[in-house]
């Protein structure tokens, strides 16, 4: 009976140790960038949600089980205007394809260091109707009810069958080459 009891007693130590909680993306910075025959150009994707499912133990981040993102893609505004906003949503086929989605399917290491998280993920990238498995390197950073993730990406937009834009009767030529730059905060569901 004493193991028993030992056991249970075990049980619940290991259960308010280790916690899975709900997460919701609260802000979120997301850019692309990238060249042209005529000068670089920046983007930002101004909206966009998620959710997530972290895993805790001792207060610190030992996994992720489910962390998606969602995109709009007519919410992208380039540095250059809406000529080439027009350009970009047609590349990208907005109106069959109005988002754009990143569903992370495997972290293969987490490590800490300083107060810094370092995550090695893969997931799946969707962009107009085309999905591809990525890997990325992210940091993340913990306070108090939020965690903020961070990192970037090189892309070729060929990839994911999207032509480079072309303007002003070929004149204007943008490279197949894209990186997306990302900062996106998850706040705790649940903590009021």
């Amino acid at each position: 009976m004493k193991k028993v009891i030992i056991f249970f007693a075990l049980l619940v130590a290991g259960f308010s140790l280790v916690a899975q909680e709900e997460f919701k993306l609260t802000k979120s910075s997301v850019k692309m960038s990238g060249t042209s025959t005529l000068h670089d150009w920046t983007a930002d994707v101004s909206k966009v949600s998620g959710s997530g499912q972290l895993t805790f133990a001792n207060n610190a981040l030992n996994g992720i089980k489910s962390l998606n993102i969602t995109m709009t893609t007519n919410s992208i505004k380039s540095s250059k205007g809406s000529t080439m906003d027009n350009n970009m949503y047609k590349e990208l086929k907005a109106k069959a394809h109005p988002t754009m989605t990143y569903s992370l399917t495997k972290v293969t290491s987490i490590s800490q260091k300083a107060g810094v998280y370092n995550l090695e993920t893969e997931g799946k990238l969707t962009i107009a109707g085309t999905t591809k498995t990525i890997s990325l390197s992210v940091t993340g950073k913990q306070s108090g009810s939020e965690i903020t993730f961070k990192g970037s990406k090189k892309l070729k937009m060929t990839d994911f069958k999207v032509e480079p834009p072309v303007m002003f009767l070929g004149t204007l030529k943008t490279a197949d080459d894209v990186t997306i730059t990302f900062e996106t905060t998850f706040s705790n569901a649940s903590f009021k």
